[in-house]
């Protein structure tokens, strides 16, 4: 039986306003380091070749995703423009 999720495109000037749990999202060590990888090379197309990246990742209403660049990958947050954070352990996935 194949489950299916809802996803709430997002414009990433509305990502400010949603609230985080502070729950990580069960990821084992290989799906983190998976993540941080690909996050940083969507930081580095982005940056050099303003390659914009599709985040998917979930707040504590639902599944959502943004399409935008990725200006910085913190220890505990991707900030994008404008200041906006998304922390890293809310992020399912990183399409480029």
């Amino acid at each position: 039986m194949k489950t299916t999720y809802h996803i709430e495109l997002i414009d990433k000037a509305k990502i400010a306003e949603l609230s985080w749990p502070n729950e990580d999202l069960n990821r084992d060590k290989e799906r983190l380091g998976d993540i941080l990888i690909k996050l940083k090379v969507a930081l580095i197309l982005g940056n050099m070749e303003k390659v914009k990246c599709k985040i998917l990742f979930m707040d504590n209403v639902g599944y959502k995703m943004t399409e935008t660049t990725i200006w910085a990958v913190c220890e505990k947050n991707i900030l994008l423009k404008s200041g906006i954070c998304i922390p890293i352990r809310r992020i399912i996935d990183i399409i480029i």
